[in-house]
């Protein structure tokens, strides 16, 4: 049974966009939780490669041969049924802490996406005829990967789609001092087109840095 956690930094007021995140802070957090992956949309490759305000470095040969690093680093798992990051991928694979990237895409993927993949040799796992089948994906991830533990860090549309279906058994949120003003991106935006509430339950309040708080709750799923 594959254990998936949302993890994030959001502000007080719940964006996950416009103020400084404690990356440092953020990342430990993630490591204690010791994932198997990291589950992350392609909207949020995309924009976080444009937040760094640099251009997309060029391709080398090591870009097309698949890295091998340790075991012990979390794959990942990328959701791009539209081909988004076409060009992009290389700057994921070349991050040091990234043991390979793993992309799952539809039957309705573009032909020049797919061709893109296999060219430089990811992996990739048709999960869904056009959206991407989630609960197949992590079954297919758990039984070919070995994936067994699954960290989400990603947007307001990945969160509510995984939610709704029941597919998140734990919410890790970094909480930073700070209420973000205008038209900011909330991380759990979408939850109200659906009309189904979600039961929590609180795991752990702790307090980082004498202002941060990690809240962390396991999602109840009797009422899914």
């Amino acid at each position: 049974m594959t254990k998936v956690i949302m993890h994030n930094s959001i502000s007080l007021n719940g964006s996950f966009t416009d103020f400084e995140v404690n990356m440092g802070l953020h990342y430990q957090i993630a490591g204690t939780y010791k994932a198997d992956a990291t589950l992350i949309g392609s909207n949020t490759i995309k924009t976080g490669i444009e937040l760094e305000g640099e251009e997309v470095p060029p391709e080398n040969e090591a870009d097309f041969i698949k890295p091998d690093r340790s075991s012990d680093l979390p794959y990942w798992v990328i959701v791009d049924t539209k081909g988004i990051t076409l060009g992009l991928l290389h700057t994921c694979r070349g991050f040091e802490f990234c043991r390979d990237v793993i992309v799952l895409i539809s039957r309705q993927t573009n032909k020049d996406y797919v061709n893109y993949l296999k060219k430089r040799n990811y992996d990739y796992l048709v999960c869904g005829n056009e959206h991407i089948d989630c609960e197949k994906a992590f079954s297919v991830l758990s039984n070919k990967y070995g994936i067994k533990t699954i960290l989400i860090d990603s947007g307001p549309t990945l969160n509510r789609v995984l939610l709704s279906k029941g597919l998140i058994d734990e919410i890790s949120l970094l909480v930073s001092p700070i209420l973000v003003g205008g038209k900011s991106d909330k991380l759990l935006a979408y939850l109200n087109n659906g009309s189904i509430n979600i039961d929590l339950k609180l795991l752990a309040c702790k307090v980082f840095e004498k202002e941060l708080v990690l809240l962390r709750y396991k999602v109840l799923k009797g009422n899914h």
